[in-house]
């Protein structure tokens, strides 16, 4: 493919750069909008193509889908575990990385968000003071029950699990109990498990981290 397009062969190319490079490479511009593009339209060319009897060029159509798909899949893989080290070096000080998409951005921010508040929790508690003489320790049936009341919701419901998500698609506005969505293609958002996983069984979205 010539010009902005992308292709099997650009494809292939970011597939190959990335896996040699211990860094996140610089991606040819819009790069995952134009290999969806690309991806939906020999799907389209597929579903034509075996509408017609003894057609071998469907076969072959559903063989660089399938190609493409899995390096695709690829690709998505090796930059998040990339930009998942990068996030934990944050924690040590270190710069953040360079040729980050719009998309890879939204995730190590997110990710040194997290890493930082789980953090700060744990050193805040290894600084609480044991108690005094003054404050005896409360009993372990009484910090049972507290702890219990205090995360357990109303009625002993299972807490909602939230679940990062990469929209593939635009996707029409819907409602949950606390929030109104309205997802674009190539965001990068929190929803509740079922949502997540209900658009991923669709294929509208792909499941990043919990």
């Amino acid at each position: 493919m010539t010009g902005d397009g992308i292709g099997f062969s650009e494809i292939s190319d970011v597939y190959r750069n990335e896996r040699q490079s211990k860094t996140l490479t610089r991606l040819p511009v819009n790069f995952y909008s134009k290999a969806d593009e690309h991806l939906q339209k020999l799907r389209e060319e597929h579903c034509a193509a075996i509408l017609i009897p003894n057609n071998p060029g469907s076969m072959m159509l559903w063989d660089q889908i399938s190609k493409l798909d899995k390096r695709l899949q690829h690709i998505y893989d090796i930059r998040e575990r990339k930009i998942a080290l990068a996030a934990l070096d944050r924690m040590v000080g270190a710069p953040q990385p360079d040729n980050m998409t719009k998309r890879d951005k939204a995730l190590y921010d997110r990710l040194v968000e997290t890493l930082s508040a789980f953090r700060n929790l744990s050193e805040s508690h290894e600084c609480q003071p044991p108690p005094t003489a003054s404050e005896p320790m409360p009993e372990p049936e009484k910090i049972l029950q507290t702890t219990v009341t205090d995360t357990e919701p109303p009625g002993g419901a299972e807490p909602e699990e939230n679940i990062v998500v990469h929209v593939l698609e635009d996707i029409p506005a819907f409602v949950s109990l606390k929030n109104t969505y309205n997802l674009k293609k190539d965001d990068m958002v929190t929803l509740p498990g079922q949502f997540a996983k209900l658009l991923s069984a669709k294929g509208k979205v792909r499941i990043v981290g919990g």
